[in-house]
């Protein structure tokens, strides 16, 4: 069997459409990036997994099944705030 890497980012992103609640912020968006272009073995998922600095699981190749988490906490995308803040002025603090 073949397994993947996948990390994961989490944060809120500022609202920017027109109208009146431009400016504010979204609700937490959860997004899963594959790391590995093809599959690899679990030896090796579980030792890349494991030196990434961010949130990343092993998961059986195209497939939602998880194998191994790495219990790190996720990224924040570039741009983006923490989820746990709920205006611009905390997200700075």
């Amino acid at each position: 069997m073949m397994y993947e890497v996948a990390i994961r980012t989490y944060g809120r992103r500022l609202i920017t459409r027109d109208g009146p609640a431009q400016g504010l912020l979204e609700w937490p968006d959860s997004r899963w990036n594959r790391i590995t272009p093809r599959p690899i073995s679990l030896k090796r998922a579980i030792a890349l997994a494991d030196a990434q600095s961010t949130h990343a699981t092993v998961q059986i190749w195209d497939t939602a099944d998880k194998v191994h988490d790495n219990g790190k906490p996720p990224l924040v995308p570039a741009g983006w705030w923490p989820a746990s803040a709920q205006s611009v002025q905390d997200a700075r603090a």
